[in-house]
């Protein structure tokens, strides 16, 4: 049959709440309508003709609808667990449900013509009988199981199973009377005409379930007969024999193909015509089709709740003879009449029925294109035009007929941990998980950390990996310490924090951590006093003693920063990132430049007359007018003699130079650009010779120069900035890539023969190991690659030869997507690598660690990624390096001293200073407490439904730190009491909370100690590395604060003592020194003394409580009078009043619990 289908139209639910699969289709045979049911147990109706919709009910409960069945008399639909009759304006005939009704798929009527049984089956041992007129179930019929297709004729009833079986059951007694293996696995569909039986399902083929690209037909006049099967290669999927063409099929697979196909054609052998394939357009797959009785309109429904309506003309019925649809009563529209002195309140507002046109669903907007894409830029440089033509040469860095890349768009990030007071609320909540469980962190959220499988699919890590994507921090109502950072950490290594300005730099001080000889000079500069107010070296220690310490915590450089942010060298240099960056930035140029800055600041902060030598490679000069360098320019610095010669008068002028970083110069574009080697660009750019005009001071004038310079020495750590700006400059190091071998017969690289070209050089352009040779003048440098033999000119003294290894990189991450950002891939040294590594890689992603694939360091192919940075170490490190030298012993000094910047001492001292008697000791407990102000308020937005949403905290800075003995005779006596001078703007003194006034952080007017910020945090950070455990209340944002990562046996919490684990309510210190200690605290303002002191007294109560074992009843004794008291919410005298009425048990008197303070 030859018929010419086209699309009519197509329709979906308009409610995004009731939309749903399509799982059910049926043609009603009486009346022009199309009936509908989808996943969520909704029937609905539509005019044949338009689609319009016509009823609307729900016919299960939140249950598929497994099939529809239509008499003269309603609409019969079936789910999983019930059958119902309604009839067609939606009122409820019967509904069945019990526990025969336990998993249904299909049904049918006994004969084609009687209509009062209904035989219904499923994936139960019965099928059920039906009696239509009473509305219950008469009878069962056994051994009907499994079955989930059934179609009637004159004389028997088909049944398909799930097996991949037909079975012929007698109509009057019901027995099997033929058997038919039509699939070797489940069936999909099947239907009858005349003695005609088709059907389609599925094959089992190597423990896999494979669609049959053939219907099945057989002849059931006698005995089932095969006949030749029809060919559908898309696969098919549903059936239905034609209404009026006994012969003729429609067949329809899931991804929306369709045809017509006469079988008596193929039977017979003759002739038959190329079959015609039909496509619908559709977004999803198709799950339900129907042809109407009049075989002139088709319907197919998806999963995405869309309904496709086919008709092969254009005035077309769904049945030869309809019966006429009761419609709803219309309503007249009022009649309105308007003049110019009517008011306007007399013009009636619509009534809308259906959601507007602008509520729209996201989930169905379609792309339908992209814009032409862009030129680029080199092009658009060196274009020159003639007429309306421009001409411009191809700067070959896309290949030829390559498409460009397409934005795609941004989708919801789905891999966000949950807050942790939501992990800790389902938790608290389900019954499977202790509540101890929580506390020792065996469930903790976290994604595992091992190295995934893109090595076999990805080899040239073309594909960007997930976890090089930007991380931020999501902020709930209880701030940053809500959010889950063990999701994106699992390693022992710490990561950093991003909600602070200039973390950018983030990659680069992990990097450098992992260079110990630079970790050791760091933490024992902070071991020695340091004069320096802003001093990158001591905030470098204090950040690499907290690294150290975290195991695997998230860390955070916001004291190193904020020393970095008081530079106005940097900010000249343009190292401040700005408050919105924009994707045009530069990290890359930035993190290159700060690199530089860095290691001449620590250079400057580490150079003193009497610098030690710990680095037996540097070649110590007799002149005086060479000193000896500092410790960073041992372990960093290149030593170069600089040889400057005037042109005119031959006057030569020497001078020792120590350069950290060397900068990557790329020849000019030419023919042989991308056949240079890394090793030659490199050597290019260590050992080169210019001339350029300069002051001669024989000639007294200016005249021109030739400069040369050579290597004198070689250091430990060799720094390397990539200079890739350009994309001529990237397209250089994305030559090669892993497993790309070199073509037989490519030109030879140059600066390298033919032996040094191997396996590694070929699968990377950046080797993992190189030698440098000083010859003289002239410096020889190769890739070593691994596996092979070490040349002898390599092994000569260490003063004229090294051999480097990759040990780190710097990457600008870029994404379409997303803002640039910067990464760290760092080769964490054997002592400190975790156990059972398969790679020493490791990829820092600010706060995201996790292990990586070797081919993901050393590939650039993909251009998701730039190089910044290369550091290469030497191997033989610990060998050239003698750190002896460094400062070992710890000035304590500072812990006896009461030193301040004010100018007028204070007179009445609230807190005695430590003697050296009272030396700390390891064990030794301490009470404290902190006070902060507000550097800059928190940014908020009121969401469309009126509630608040946290966008970033507000930055707080520390403005008086109390430290009180915690033990001894004079148990109570602060010895610490500092207040800190800020150098940026406070733009909130937050004065009821932290009782500080701005004349107390000023030089000129205080009364207090006053000190830097980095003398207080000195003196914690003392306290904490002699073993000293701190007691206090909500110590956990106290420190986070501070910028001081505590382990935690070295903190006693009054917060976390006093609460109860699955009670959300975390009691505050006020209240518990109310209520335990009848003392009212903070009435006015805030003093971190009597909060360091009453926390001190909380926890010898709690001992106390414990030791007579009342502690449990007096906890609940505790959140029983704070219901009570709503809390101390309320008036302060009614608080009081409150006060003198209640009786709580197991008191002690506040003279008896608080120890002796000298305020």
């Amino acid at each position: 049959m030859e018929s010419t289908w086209t699309r009519v139209q197509n329709i979906c639910d308009p409610s995004l709440e009731k939309a749903s699969p399509v799982s059910a289709l049926c043609w009603d045979p009486y009346f022009e309508l199309l009936w509908v049911g989808n996943d969520s147990g909704r029937v609905a109706s539509y005019y044949g003709k338009g689609l319009q919709r016509y009823t609307s009910f729900k016919a299960h409960k939140d249950e598929q609808i497994r099939q529809i069945r239509l008499t003269d008399r309603g609409i019969i639909s079936i789910s999983p667990k019930s059958i119902q009759m309604r009839d067609r304006r939606g009122l409820v005939r019967f509904n069945i449900s019990n526990d025969q009704t336990r998993d249904l798929h299909c049904m049918t009527t006994k004969t084609l013509t009687n209509n009062s049984e209904l035989l219904v089956a499923g994936q139960q041992d019965e099928m059920l009988v039906v009696n239509m007129a009473r509305g219950a179930v008469t009878r069962t019929i056994p051994d009907a199981a499994n079955i989930v297709v059934m179609r009637n004729m004159a004389r028997s009833i088909c049944c398909g199973s799930l097996l991949g079986e037909v079975t012929m059951r007698d109509t009057r007694t019901m027995r099997v009377e033929q058997r038919i293996q039509a699939h070797t696995a489940t069936l999909s569909d099947l239907d009858v005409s005349g003695n005609l039986l088709v059907t389609c399902g599925f094959s089992q083929r190597q423990n896999a379930l494979v669609i049959d690209p053939l219907v099945k037909v057989y002849d059931i006049r006698m005995t089932a007969r095969s006949l030749a099967p029809i060919p559908f290669p898309s696969g098919p999927m549903f059936l239905r024999m034609h209404p009026t063409l006994s012969t003729t099929c429609l067949v329809a697979s899931q991804t929306g193909q369709f045809q017509m196909c006469d079988v008596s054609s193929l039977a017979m052998g003759s002739y038959a015509p190329p079959a015609q394939f039909f496509q619908i357009q559709s977004s999803s797959y198709i799950t339900a089709m129907d042809m109407s009785s009049s075989a002139q309109t088709l319907a197919f429904g998806d999963s995405a709740s869309f309904v496709y309506q086919f008709a092969d003309t254009e005035d077309f019925d769904v049945n030869p003879y309809s019966m006429p649809l009761t419609t709803p009563d219309g309503v007249p529209p009022p009649a309105v009449t308007m003049s110019e002195d009517s008011p306007l309140s007399s013009v009636g507002m619509p009534y809308y029925t259906e959601p507007l046109l602008s509520t729209w669903p996201s989930n169905q907007v379609f792309e339908v294109g992209y814009p032409p894409p862009q030129i680029d830029e080199d092009i658009l440089r060196n274009m020159k035009k003639i007429d309306f033509v421009g001409y411009a040469p191809n700067p070959g860095n896309v290949r030829r007929n390559q498409a460009p890349k397409k934005k795609r768009p941004v989708k919801d990030r789905k891999d966000i941990p949950k807050f942790r007071s939501e992990q800790e609320r389902e938790l608290l909540s389900s019954g499977d998980i202790v509540l101890d469980d929580l506390v020792d962190g065996n469930y903790n959220g976290r994604r595992s950390s091992s190295v995934g499988d893109l090595g076999t699919t990805d080899p040239q890590a073309l594909i960007m990996p997930n976890h090089y994507r930007r991380v931020e921090i999501q902020y709930s109502k209880f701030g940053i310490e809500d959010f889950d950072f063990g999701y994106y950490n699992r390693t022992t290594y710490g990561g950093l924090e991003t909600h602070i300005r200039n973390s950018y730099c983030n990659s680069l001080l992990q990097m450098l951590f992992y260079v110990n000889p630079l970790r050791k000079i760091a933490v024992s500069h902070i071991k020695i006093s340091c004069a320096r107010e802003n001093c990158l070296l001591c905030e470098l220690g204090f950040l690499f003693r907290m690294l150290e310490d975290s195991k695997g915590q998230n860390c955070q450089a916001t004291n190193f920063l904020r020393a970095f942010s008081s530079f106005p060298q940097a900010g000249a240099l343009g190292l401040f990132e700005p408050e919105t960056p924009d994707s045009k930035l530069s990290y890359s140029m930035m993190i290159q430049t700060f690199l530089r800055f860095l290691l001449e600041q620590l250079h400057l902060e580490t150079d003193t007359p009497m610098n030690p030598l710990i680095s037996s490679t540097i070649l110590q000069l007799e002149q005086q007018d060479f000193p000896m360098p500092s410790t960073i320019q041992q372990v960093f610095g290149l030593q170069t003699l600089t040889q400057s010669r005037c042109s005119s008068c031959n006057h030569d002028v020497s001078r020792i130079t120590y350069p950290f970083v060397i900068d990557m110069l790329y020849p000019k574009k030419d023919q042989k650009m991308r056949k240079r080697s890394f090793t030659s660009i490199l050597k290019g750019s260590m050992y080169r010779e210019n001339q350029t005009k300069a002051w001669c001071v024989n000639c007294r004038q200016y005249q021109l120069m030739s400069v040369k310079k050579a290597i004198q020495s070689l250091p430990s750590v060799l720094l390397i900035n990539s200079g890739a700006f350009k994309t001529e400059d990237t397209a250089v190091w994305r030559q090669n890539g892993p497993n790309m071998p070199k073509k037989q017969g490519a030109t030879t690289v140059e600066g390298q023969e033919n032996s040094d070209i191997d396996s590694s050089m070929q699968s990377s352009w950046v080797p993992e190991r190189f030698g440098i040779h000083i010859n003289g003048a002239e410096i020889v440098l190769k890739a070593l690659p691994r596996g092979k033999e070490i040349p002898a000119e390599f092994k000569d003294s260490p003063k004229t030869c090294a051999i480097y290894e990759l040990t780190s990189t710097i990457l600008q991450i870029n994404t379409d997507e997303e803002l640039p950002h910067l990464v760290a891939q760092v080769k964490v040294p054997g002592a400190e690598s975790e156990e059972g590594d398969k790679s020493p890689w490791y990829v820092f992603n600010d706060f995201l660690v996790r292990r990586i694939r070797q081919e993901e360091v050393f590939s650039f192919k993909g251009s998701w990624k730039t190089p910044c940075i290369l550091q290469y170490q030497r191997v033989d490190t610990n060998e050239i390096l003698d750190l002896s030298p460094l400062p070992s012993e710890v000035d304590y000094s500072l812990l006896f001293d009461d030193l301040t910047i004010a100018k007028q001492r204070p007179q009445n001292s609230h807190h005695q200073v430590l003697t050296p008697e009272e030396m700390p000791r390891k064990g030794m407990l301490v009470a404290i407490d902190a006070e902060f102000v507000a550097l800059n308020q928190e940014e908020t937005e009121i969401r469309s439904d009126g509630t608040k949403s946290l966008i970033r905290p507000s930055t707080l800075m520390l403005a008086r730190v109390s430290v009180v003995r915690g033990e001894g005779e004079k148990e109570g006596v602060p010895f610490i009491d500092d207040y800190i001078a800020s150098t940026e703007n406070v733009v909130d003194y937050l004065t009821e909370f932290s009782g500080i006034h701005a004349e107390d952080l000023d030089p000129d007017t205080t009364t207090h100690i006053l000190v830097p910020l980095k003398v207080a945090y000195k003196k914690l950070r003392l306290l904490l590395d002699l073993g000293c455990i701190f007691i206090g209340h909500g110590l956990s944002k106290d420190f986070r604060i501070i910028n001081l990562l505590v382990p935690p046996e070295q903190i006693i919490d009054t917060v976390d003592i006093y609460h109860i684990r699955n009670r959300h309510r975390k009691i505050s210190l006020r209240f518990l020194a109310w209520h335990l200690l009848q003392q009212n605290i903070q009435s006015v303002e805030h003093d971190s003394i009597e909060d360091a002191v009453t926390a001190l007294v909380l926890y010898k109560k709690y001992l106390e409580y414990r030791e007579n074992g009342k502690f449990g009843q007096v906890l609940e004794e505790i959140y029983e009078a704070g219901h009570r008291a709503n809390w101390l919410k309320g008036p302060r005298e009614q608080q009081l009043q409150g006060s003198l009425s209640r009786a709580p048990s197991a008191f002690l008197s506040p003279a008896s619990s608080r120890p002796a303070s000298s305020s």
